[in-house]
Formats: C-alpha cells, structure tokens, sequence
C-alpha cells in the first residue's frame, strides 16, 4: 500500500492519499461519524477530526504530519485494511 502525507493548502490538516478504496458504507458501521454520505464521511477519531473519502483520500486535522499518519493507518487497520 503507498500511503503520502503533505499538508493541506489551508495549512490547518494534513492529506493522507492512499491507493485503497474506502467502503464509506462499512466505514460509517465501525466508527460513529458526524456525517456519512456515499461521496463523504466526518468523524472524530481519537480525538482528531478526520474527512474519508471513497477514493482512499483523508483530511486529518492533527498536529503534526507523524501524527497523521499514525491515524490514517489506525484507522485502516480498524478496518481490516493490512498495511
């Protein structure tokens, strides 16, 4: 899996883009989103807002890029996608 981090143009999150398609579906069933729509999942994850989208994008508002990615391979694995 190729996972790349760089920060957002509004320089408040970071974009973690993956070659993985996130079932939002499925998705919206493990974690409790705020929002979940087939194009759109917001949720809090650990205390980190977070933004999924189908094509394997997420917006992580962390506080670092590490931090990021910690989160976005979190919550892959907690949906059974191996790293």
């Amino acid at each position: 899996m190729v996972i790349s981090v760089r920060l957002c143009s509004g320089r408040t999150q970071f974009e973690v883009s993956t070659n993985v398609t996130i079932d939002l579906n499925m998705a919206s069933c493990l974690f409790n989103p705020k929002v979940s729509t087939k194009h759109l999942l917001l949720m809090t994850y650990k205390g980190v807002d977070v933004s999924m989208y189908p094509s394997g994008r997420m917006l992580i508002k962390a506080k670092s890029k590490e931090e990021s990615l910690v989160i976005a391979k979190d919550i892959l694995a907690d949906m059974g996608i191996v790293i």
